[in-house]
């Protein structure tokens, strides 16, 4: 009788622990379930990637020119800023990327050429001489000798030009920057690739070797970094 007794303690402990046991797995299945997914969805999803602007379109070509930005007003057609910046409806279209003249919009941002920019010569004759402003490049002498390599600067009818903080530069990069130098009317300044002492009508880059090549072009720029000057070593 007494083993009978026990045994029903037995039983009842079993059912109690097992029915404890799903409460417990069931409220803890509950609770995690959120973060268990979440965790889940993060190593299995990739990130998604930004979505580009499209108020914006990006230049497809290399230009010769420098761009600015026009955003289209209410009204204006692609023929209207064609127009306006004195190119063609084919050159915004190739220049933009874009195949349809009509696919524009209120607030699209296109890229034109900046009216105010010096095109660079893209078949200039050797010893051609392009200036915009007051000081012309001359000539380029003496070029792939370091020892009498220089270029000569002129004035173009501009009257005495402080050039402190202008810019001679070549195709590759390589820049001089003019120190406090005066070109006065009808007179030259001559800069020379090697280093010396500079004097009020020499000037010395400091190069350690030749910096002009036959047929790259020279660039004179102002001191607001604008292009003035062109010149096509010979």
């Amino acid at each position: 009788m007494q083993w009978k007794r026990l045994s029903y303690y037995l039983l009842i402990n079993i059912i109690v622990s097992v029915v404890t046991t799903i409460v417990v797995l069931t409220i803890w299945e509950r609770t995690h379930q959120n973060e268990f997914d979440r965790v889940v969805a993060e190593s299995v999803l990739p990130t998604p990637a930004p979505l580009a602007s499209a108020t914006t379109l990006e230049p497809t070509l290399e230009p010769t020119l420098a761009l600015i930005s026009h955003q289209v007003r209410a009204g204006e057609t692609l023929s209207d800023i064609a127009l306006e910046y004195d190119v063609t409806v084919d050159e915004l279209l190739e220049l933009n990327g874009l195949t349809d003249a009509n696919a524009i919009g209120v607030g699209l941002v296109v890229y034109v050429p900046d009216p105010n920019a010096v095109k660079l010569p893209d078949t200039t004759e050797p010893g051609t001489i392009e200036a915009k402003g007051r000081v012309a490049i001359i000539s380029v002498l003496g070029v792939g000798d370091l020892a009498t390599e220089r270029v000569v600067l002129g004035d173009a009818g501009g009257g005495k030009n402080a050039l402190a903080g202008w810019q001679l530069g070549d195709e590759d990069g390589n820049l001089y920057t003019f120190p406090q130098a005066t070109l006065y009317e009808n007179g030259q300044i001559v800069v020379y690739s090697r280093s010396d002492v500079d004097n009020p009508l020499e000037l010395f880059w400091g190069a350690s070797e030749s910096i002009w090549q036959s047929g790259e072009i020279v660039t004179l720029y102002d001191a607001a970094g604008n292009i003035h000057a062109n010149y096509q070593v010979p």
